[in-house]
């Protein structure tokens, strides 16, 4: 038996209520792995995105801020090629994180219809203080791994998300 879980398109990602007692996940349910990496997801986002409200950002923010700290301006189709996510919630994204003045955009020098998104200064910060607080929270939820262990995990999660 397969289970398909919705894509987060149609539906939100439900968070977990921090700091409520955790039941057991059930047993008839944690021998499909599908089962197991939604649960996985679902706890490290809230846990993650929780972390990130507190600096005014959402954690798909922060993914966009990363990317384009690290290859520099980037136009909205190819950033929503980079992270898979569809042109109408990308272009929400960035509508927010200009708002927020994390970023801005600015015409396309080859492309008229086009716009590049660049990371502004106040960007470059929130993004550090986040990129604090993964690194700390990947330190903290896989501190029983060993670093081969980790790599293990990485590269199996990469294979499954294609």
């Amino acid at each position: 038996m397969l289970i398909i879980m919705p894509s987060a398109a149609c539906v939100p990602m439900p968070l977990l209520p921090l700091g409520a007692p955790v039941e057991p996940l059930p047993e008839c349910l944690t021998r499909y792995t599908g089962f197991l990496v939604a649960k996985a997801h679902q706890r490290l986002f809230s846990i993650f995105a929780e972390e990130c409200r507190k600096h005014a950002v959402e954690v798909p923010h922060a993914g966009i801020l990363h990317l384009l700290q690290e290859f520099g301006p980037m136009s909205q189709q190819e950033l929503g090629r980079k992270l898979r996510i569809d042109r109408t919630t990308m272009v929400k994204f960035i509508d927010a994180l200009e708002k927020h003045k994390l970023a801005r955009r600015k015409n396309h020098p080859q492309d008229r219809r086009a716009y590049l998104v660049e990371i502004t200064d106040a960007g470059g910060k929130v993004l550090t203080t986040v990129s604090k607080i993964a690194e700390r929270m990947e330190a903290e939820l896989l501190v029983r791994f060993t670093e081969p262990e980790r790599r293990i995990i990485r590269r199996a999660l990469l294979t499954l998300a294609g």
